[in-house]
């Protein structure tokens, strides 16, 4: 096809959707610029829409078949939309149907190009947005589903699958349960198992120092689900970071039943992770409302609590004051 004589011809859809894809980059460009304050991204939404303002053939027919008295759809009133996220999706698929209706009227395979660069950027962009936020408050670690919806209806900030007595089939029948349940505000995270957080849609996964490397779970979780690594010492923590986790566990502080023949660590690295780690972390391991008492000092951003699940307001109350 003949770009000349398709620019002429179809001057019209050609305007309109050049004009479509940069609105619809502009506003992405500026969600990723003030609102989350990606630099990275910004610039290269701004790169591609200078990029296809640049490359704009027979421009004054264009111009000159511009007629919003006539166009059907001018003066339209905008959606009112419901979430960031829904404004960014409406505004991605804004951007990639217009490069779409330029590739096939022009032949130009440049808007074949920017398509799928925009695919990637809206991954990217959106999946990042999709990942739950950890809050500072308590987090609670069970094998019982129900103790779980309840300190999640008691103010938990997080909660944790994990059993270690019963099989794997019995876990799933217990995830699968407490998704169905679950105050989608509160993440879910399932411990050890990759495949079982994925297969119920969990929030995210649990694992010991044993489990396959963070940067092959992400591969199978994705951006958008939290990863979560048990370390007893500084140097794993850093480790872990480097390598992706989204937060780590500090502990177990003091000996517990539910870390049976690994002694307490003690304080220290309690101290030391609120200076060297700049992701969350859990201080967790023997934690009642009296031990939490000695942990509120260090102001950890997460407490897991276990066995003292009753003193959950008690222990929040304490560790908001103090």
């Amino acid at each position: 096809m003949d770009l000349r004589y398709t620019a002429g011809m179809f001057a019209q859809v050609i305007d309109a959707n050049i004009n479509r894809v940069a609105e619809g980059l502009r506003v992405i460009e500026e969600y990723a610029r003030f609102v989350a304050g990606h630099r990275e991204m910004s610039e290269r939404l701004s790169r591609l829409r200078h990029d296809i303002a640049t490359h704009n053939p027979g421009w004054p027919d264009q111009l000159m078949s511009r007629d919003t008295h006539t166009d059907a759809r001018a003066g339209e009133i905008p959606q009112r939309r419901e979430s960031i996220v829904a404004l960014l999706q409406a505004n991605c698929r804004r951007v990639t149907e217009g490069l779409r209706v330029l590739e096939e009227y022009t032949g130009d395979p440049r808007y074949n190009r920017c398509r799928y660069t925009m695919y990637e950027l809206e991954k990217e962009l959106l999946l990042g947005l999709l990942k739950p936020t950890i809050r500072r408050g308590i987090y609670v670690i069970s094998s019982d589903v129900d103790v779980l919806i309840d300190a999640a209806n008691r103010g938990a900030v997080m909660i944790q699958l994990r059993d270690k007595a019963n099989s794997k089939a019995d876990l799933f029948d217990q995830a699968t349960r407490l998704m169905a349940l679950r105050d989608p505000s509160v993440p879910v995270i399932i411990n050890d198992y990759v495949d079982i957080a994925l297969a119920v849609g969990a929030d995210g996964v649990h694992g010991g120092q044993d489990e396959m490397p963070i940067s092959q779970q992400r591969r199978l979780m994705g951006p958008h689900r939290l990863i979560g690594r048990t370390t007893h010492s500084l140097e794993q923590g850093i480790a872990a970071q480097a390598d992706g986790a989204d937060y780590v566990s500090v502990g177990p502080i003091w000996e517990t039943p539910s870390k049976p023949g690994r002694e307490g660590i003690g304080l220290a690295y309690l101290g030391e992770a609120a200076q060297h780690l700049s992701i969350p972390y859990v201080a967790i391991g023997g934690i009642d409302l009296g031990r939490a008492a000695l942990v509120a000092p260090f102001r950890p951003p997460l407490v897991g609590v276990v066995r003292a699940v009753d003193q959950l307001e008690a222990i929040q109350a304490l560790l908001e004051n103090s």
